[in-house]
């Protein structure tokens, strides 16, 4: 290696802050996606648990309206798109 193409003490801080500046932004960037796609899974995980619990209701109903002395396990809501 030619002494020319030695850096010098300050260029090697300067490169070593520079990487550390893109290692930090590339962290908050992973971190940002990781949030976002938990976000989404609990999102949906939220959706797939009200879709269940309204086609239970559904088929209580269904059944009640079948079997007239069937008691109700649960209050009825509205189910989801319903009108």
């Amino acid at each position: 290696m030619k002494k020319e193409e030695l850096m010098t003490k300050d260029e090697w801080m300067k490169q070593l802050m520079e990487l550390e500046k893109e290692t930090q932004e590339l962290e908050q960037r992973l971190k940002m996606r990781v949030a976002d796609e938990r976000s989404s899974k609990i999102a949906g995980f939220r959706i797939h648990a009200e879709r269940l619990h309204n086609r239970l209701l559904l088929v209580e109903e269904g059944a009640r309206f079948l079997c007239e002395d069937a008691p109700s396990l649960t209050p009825l809501k509205p189910a989801a798109g319903s009108i």
